[in-house]
């Protein structure tokens, strides 16, 4: 988690926006992108690292390359139940991208990339099953705007 000391200026937030842009960026051309040194962006980032604003860096993935052609986000109403244990068998399935404990009429939403349609009804009828699950809303995405 990052501390709060370390406040971020604007260079900071230029060199944020290049990394998620590419993480794999050089720091020739990171430094060129925000108008510093190689030197001086490469130690830019190892105190953002150093600090905790930047937690890790991952790799995204074309779910149809992977053949996940049905990407859907699901929301979750939980009736009595086990929390801890749901969020577990939960992070356990090859499915899910992301998932989130949310405010609002869900109490869960989560993003799922499935193989075709028939793995996105397998996966919202597990989820149906699981105990304390109330209810489910599932929302086909259509296109991708930003990932």
């Amino acid at each position: 988690m990052a501390s709060e000391s370390s406040a971020l200026d604007q260079t900071d937030l230029r060199i944020l926006r290049e990394l998620e842009r590419d993480a794999r960026i050089s720091w020739r051309e990171l430094g060129e992108a925000v108008h510093l040194a190689s030197t001086s962006a490469a130690d830019r980032v190892r105190r953002l690292e150093r600090d905790g604003v930047i937690e890790g860096y991952t790799v995204r993935i074309d779910p149809d390359a992977l053949g996940r052609t049905v990407q859907a986000v699901v929301d979750v109403k939980l009736g009595p139940g086990d929390v801890e244990e749901f969020e577990q068998r939960l992070s356990q399935r090859d499915e899910v991208t992301f998932a989130a404990y949310v405010t609002g009429t869900a109490d869960y939403s989560i993003n799922v990339a499935c193989h075709g349609a028939e793995g996105l009804d397998t996966f919202v009828r597990w989820l149906r099953s699981e105990a304390g699950v109330a209810s489910t809303e599932t929302k086909l995405l259509l296109r991708v705007v930003r990932s």
